[in-house]
């Protein structure tokens, strides 16, 4: 029997798992004792299927058991995160923006595998959650998502800068868990969703920056946006209020993001509030 190698050095660590070096050439993505069982199988496949319609996306090698949990095994892309480089390079902050915004529009333009989940399924789940485990009242935001985009779109579900890797060869993205067909309107607020500070200091998934950066990085990144894409700010604004309650669901700081909703539900009564008043 082959002894199986151990994991080596951490590469990085995220919300859901940590990448340790794994052999030569090679990294394994290893799930927090947190992380549910069979996220590592959804997300690898995920991400194998969108790197066959042509998404810059880290080869899967192979899935294997470590400590009696499955943890999923990839080449190692050598460079460092886009929201590392943020941090070692603040005056750049506008154009790795822009740059996001271009690695996003990239993605929009493939065609989704039949294989990804629907986003508006995964939407709708996770505002379900967060009615149910925050307050039921943000219900409503069901009530506010569109009708599904025809054709759908490949949405990667969590860009933002650590997520993005600046290889030799060009932006690679990883974790694809939250992959889905649908709106990219819808994908582009969830990007801005997870730029928003948690209060006074940055998102706990891109620390070591300040305010200041990560604001002139959001701003360069919707505003390239509006020139590659054709969409309305009324659009946009709705549906950051939909993904901002959808985002209440994952556990994180949620102060930023109630009060997003807040202010769009201030802004956008129910139909029978208004007549109410009137």
């Amino acid at each position: 029997m082959a002894l199986q190698r151990l994991p080596g050095e951490l590469v990085a660590r995220g919300t859901r798992s940590s990448i340790r070096a794994y052999g030569r050439g090679a990294v394994v993505k290893i799930p927090h004792p947190s992380t549910p069982d069979g996220w590592i199988e959804w997300e690898a496949q995920y991400a194998d299927d969108v790197r066959a319609v042509g998404a810059p996306v880290p080869r899967l090698l192979g899935i294997e058991q470590l400590s009696g949990r499955a943890a999923s095994v990839w080449e190692h892309i050598r460079g460092c995160s886009m929201w590392q480089r943020v941090v070692d390079r603040p005056d750049h902050s506008a154009e790795l923006g822009r740059m996001l915004a271009d690695v996003q529009c990239a993605l929009l333009e493939l065609v989704p595998p039949i294989t990804l989940p629907r986003q508006r399924d995964r939407v709708v789940a996770k505002i379900r959650v967060s009615a149910v485990k925050v307050d039921a009242s943000l219900i409503r935001a069901l009530d506010l998502i569109p009708i599904a985009a025809s054709p759908p779109h490949l949405c990667h579900g969590d860009l933002h800068p650590s997520n993005v890797i600046l290889s030799d060869d060009g932006p690679v993205i990883v974790d694809w868990f939250d992959a889905s067909r649908g709106d990219p309107v819808a994908d582009i607020a969830r990007t801005s969703m997870t730029l928003l500070n948690d209060g006074a200091t940055p998102p706990r998934h891109l620390p070591g920056s300040d305010l200041e950066t990560l604001g002139t990085l959001t701003a360069a990144y919707l505003s390239q946006l509006r020139l590659r894409l054709e969409f309305a700010d009324a659009q946009l604004v709705q549906w950051q209020a939909i993904q901002a309650v959808a985002r209440i669901a994952e556990g994180v700081p949620r102060d930023s993001l109630i009060e997003v909703w807040r202010s769009f539900a201030r802004a956008n009564p129910p139909v029978a509030a208004q007549a109410a008043s009137n």
